[in-house]
């Protein structure tokens, strides 16, 4: 007799825990799935796990503040993504100059960035990411980035951590941002626009996260997309993203979002804008995007810690990041090979080194020969231009003997053993004018070239064209154009 009300109270006790934990279990599910990344120097980035779904992108005809070209359509995304949880601030964009010693198009272009001069954007030579016009800390937004800047982040990111990243297409974003919200929140509570800002970014973070965990997705800084800005097409779409740059008055890339200058009707999740690549504004930032969802194994190592490190040989075969001292300890198992010829390796690993450091010596010196100079080794003149290319880590450097300062140029190169092509404009200087790669590039070529198009494919597996700097002789950009 007794042992029925024990019975009945157990049975009970485990029928609440079962109704428990299934009330809860959705709240489980939609708990935003964080990944790490330690870029070195106490810089780490994070993104968030986006999986795929539909939506309706653009804004119903009531919506207040609604642009013209907000039409609604129903979109469908079939593939997770991964997105970063706050835009790429100030102190993770530092560690990219300070590894690859990149010169964002406001420093190497000869007329700076626009800035915020108290009252307005003003382009001025001292404007650009290091300086905006406002204070900044590390944990601020960067600005003053170009598209083809951010496209130079996500390169380096991408090698520094095995994965493939880009920007977010528009309909990617505009998923995120409402992170299946039906309802506008209200821009004073949610982002830092022209109402409440100071007239400068702010930290991110400040403001809460949305439902699936990101921050700072309106407001603080535009958001550079991977998109050509254009109307949208009349029917649904599945995975777009706009690929024609001839649907605007001019080609712009779309930025979303809003930002501290703009006036909070553009902190809405559907609300659109758009500006040339080559703008470089005080108000313009980016977030990384990639498809790559699978779990993070472990944390790249800082290129500037002290401390020793081993490195296993099959991550430095596969470029797979190798975990670093602060990162959560993995486990790897160790094999030693038994084979009698392990040790004359080790022995031919020396001999095999020397070799190769004697024929880069010739070939460096037959590349000297070829270029006219033999104290600039890696100078190699194009037949029939007054060019000659200088290879570094991470670019190269275009040097034209009495080249005028914004004459176009064709830049062929390989990376990663794909052939790729830039057109940029000379912008002279002591050094000559630099192309950034993000690697070392091989069978580069350069020419003079009087009328190709500046918007080229540049990246590997990004789609990211590169743009041409303003140069003197450019019209010049004055912040906010009609188009807008």
């Amino acid at each position: 007799m007794c042992a029925i009300p024990f019975l009945r109270t157990r049975g009970l006790f485990w029928v609440l825990t079962f109704a428990t934990l299934s009330a809860f279990a959705p709240l489980r599910a939609q708990s935003p799935a964080l990944l790490q990344f330690d870029l070195g120097d106490g810089q780490k980035i994070q993104l968030v796990r986006i999986e795929a779904g539909s939506f309706q992108q653009g804004s119903p005809a009531n919506e207040a503040g609604r642009g013209a070209d907000e039409a609604p359509r129903h979109v469908t995304l079939t593939r997770p993504f991964l997105l970063g949880k706050y835009p790429v601030t100030r102190g993770q964009f530092a560690r990219f100059i300070a590894e690859t010693h990149y010169r964002t198009e406001a420093e190497s272009g000869p007329s700076g960035g626009f800035g915020w001069d108290g009252s307005r954007l003003t382009q001025r030579k001292e404007f650009t990411w290091r300086n905006p016009g406002f204070s900044q800390n590390d944990d601020h937004p960067v600005t003053l980035v170009t598209y083809r800047d951010a496209g130079a982040f996500l390169q380096w990111l991408s090698r520094k951590t095995g994965r493939t990243f880009g920007l977010p297409s528009e309909a990617q974003w505009e998923f995120a941002a409402r992170a299946g919200a039906t309802t506008l929140p209200s821009a004073n509570d949610v982002a830092w626009q022209k109402g409440n800002s100071a007239n400068s970014t702010h930290s991110v973070g400040q403001k809460p996260l949305n439902a699936w965990g990101l921050g700072d997705m309106l407001g603080n800084v535009w958001e550079w997309c991977e998109d050509w800005y254009g109307p949208y097409p009349n029917d649904n779409a599945t995975d777009p993203v706009q690929r024609d740059s001839t649907l605007s008055d001019k080609p712009r890339r779309v930025l979303r979002g809003g930002s501290w200058m703009r006036e909070a009707k553009f902190c809405r999740p559907a609300a659109r804008y758009r500006n040339e690549a080559a703008s470089r504004n005080a108000d313009n930032g980016f977030r990384i995007m990639s498809f790559d969802v699978s779990p993070v194994l472990a944390a790249p190592v800082s290129t500037t810690r002290t401390a020793p490190v081993n490195l296993r040989a099959d991550s430095l075969v596969t470029s797979r990041p190798v975990t670093s001292p602060d990162a959560d300890p993995i486990t790897y198992a160790t094999h030693r090979s038994s084979s009698p010829f392990s040790f004359a390796w080790l022995i031919l690993v020396p001999f095999l080194g020397i070799a190769f450091f004697i024929l880069r010596a010739i070939v460096r010196a037959i590349s000297g020969n070829l270029g006219g100079s033999g104290s600039a080794t890696n100078f190699r003149y194009m037949p029939g231009q007054p060019l000659r290319v200088r290879l570094v880590d991470d670019g190269f450097w275009v040097v034209g003997d009495g080249l005028s300062v914004g004459t176009p140029i064709t830049c062929r190169y390989e990376m990663d053993g794909q052939s790729q092509q830039t057109d940029v404009r000379y912008e002279g200087g002591t050094q000559g004018h630099f192309v950034f790669t993000g690697g070392r590039p091989a069978n580069v070529s350069v020419s003079v070239n009087s009328g190709a198009s500046p918007f080229r494919p540049m990246t590997t597996g990004m789609n990211t064209p590169t743009t041409r700097t303003i140069a003197d002789d450019d019209p010049p950009y004055h912040g906010n154009p009609p188009a807008y």
